[in-house]
């Protein structure tokens, strides 16, 4: 019995030890992987960490870098002060959309990012990589680093956006390169001719130029590319200007501005070719029909002088009308437009429809025995009949 009941529990007690063998396996295993993930954990927050610290540092150093340079830069100076040879500065425009047209005020906006490079050797810096070679700086920075005077010469009210921040932007080149960007709205004057107004193309200037800097202290240049010659334009945009439409532009390499001394100055134009389609519907359309209106009377028997006259006289005021209407639309000038000498024209005609009836209608009363005219024509008779008497006596 004893043997029996020996033979019985044997096989528990071997599961239990193999159990147990495996469960201590198993946590070992677990253990050993914690501890491996724990350890490759470890390794990559210290790398990320030293990572940092790299990066930190390299940001330190260049700034620690730039307040030295800085401590001994007087912003009054331009680059090459001490060499006495002129600064260059190249610029490029960025055309993003072509604002209001008036040729009342003789003035032209648009929409661009007007860019300004300049080399300043004072500012070069090492670069601890490649990743830093440029660098993103606060627009504080322009308050403490001389900057271009650079104005527009025929400026008539221009801004820079600030929504909703100051659209300004500084970049650092490790080699002293200064790149200065800006978002304005510009507003200038341009002169325009309207000799041939409404089929006029005009050509509205920008000129850029330096304020106080003369020729040989300061140099403007386009900043040339492969693929851009110093303007960039938007063409999409300006397809959606309503009275005209950017056939292109021009671009000057080097003028010069005098006042008291020569300032080196930039010149760009653009040509802008007014859409025609508006005057023809509203005036010329309009202007040529009431022309061709007067003439139906000349079909109208010569004995109704009052429907003649009365057609002819209506006429003339409705071109009238559309005579003051032109001028509210177009600009005040001392000389008269394309548009003036068509209305006149058409006025012309119209008068000498009117003298052609007039002329009709007497010689047709005198030929035909008009009773009224035959009256008239008697009693100046008979006063010159009695005069010649009086006189004879």
């Amino acid at each position: 019995m004893t043997i029996i009941f020996f033979l019985l529990l044997l096989p528990c007690s071997l599961g239990v030890g193999a159990f147990e063998r495996l469960k201590i396996k198993d946590d070992f295993f677990i253990e050993r992987v914690t501890i491996g993930h724990r350890i490759s954990s470890n390794s990559s927050s210290t790398l990320r960490r030293k990572r940092e610290s790299g990066m930190y540092d390299a940001a330190r150093n260049v700034t620690s870098h730039l307040n030295t340079i800085l401590r001994d830069y007087d912003k009054n100076l331009r680059p090459l002060f001490n060499k006495n040879a002129p600064t260059n500065v190249y610029i490029d425009i960025n055309v993003r959309t072509m604002g209001f047209i008036s040729e009342k005020t003789n003035t032209y906006s648009f929409d661009c990012y007007f860019r300004q490079t300049w080399t300043d050797e004072r500012l070069r810096f090492i670069a601890p990589r490649d990743s830093m070679r440029v660098l993103s700086l606060s627009t504080a920075m322009l308050d403490r680093i001389w900057k271009p005077d650079v104005y527009f010469w025929n400026d008539a009210g221009s801004y820079v956006h600030t929504q909703t921040v100051p659209n300004r932007l500084v970049r650092l080149f490790d080699d002293g390169t200064v790149l200065f960007s800006m978002r304005l709205t510009v507003k200038a004057k341009c002169r325009m001719q309207l000799i041939r107004y409404p089929l006029d193309r005009q050509a509205c200037r920008l000129v850029i130029g330096s304020f106080a800097y003369p020729v040989d202290e300061m140099n403007l240049h386009w900043k040339v590319t492969n693929s851009n010659s110093g303007v960039q334009i938007d063409d999409v945009a300006f397809t959606e200007l309503p009275q005209f439409s950017v056939s292109g532009f021009e671009i000057v390499n080097k003028t010069s501005i005098q006042r008291d001394l020569n300032y080196s100055a930039l010149e760009v134009r653009f040509l802008l070719d007014r859409h025609f389609g508006y005057f023809l519907m509203n005036f010329y359309v309009p202007c040529t029909l009431i022309v061709l209106l007067c003439w139906v009377a000349f079909w109208i028997n010569r004995e109704a002088t009052q429907e003649r006259i009365g057609l002819v006289i209506t006429n003339v005021l409705t071109m009238m009308f559309m005579s003051l209407d032109s001028k509210a639309d177009s600009p005040k000038t001392d000389y008269p437009t394309a548009l003036d000498v068509y209305i006149c024209i058409c006025l012309f005609f119209l008068f000498i429809c009117m003298v052609e009836f007039t002329i009709v209608h007497y010689f047709t009363k005198l030929n035909t025995g008009d009773p009224e005219k035959l009256l008239k024509c008697g009693m100046n008779t008979m006063w010159n009949e009695n005069k010649f008497a009086y006189f004879s006596e």
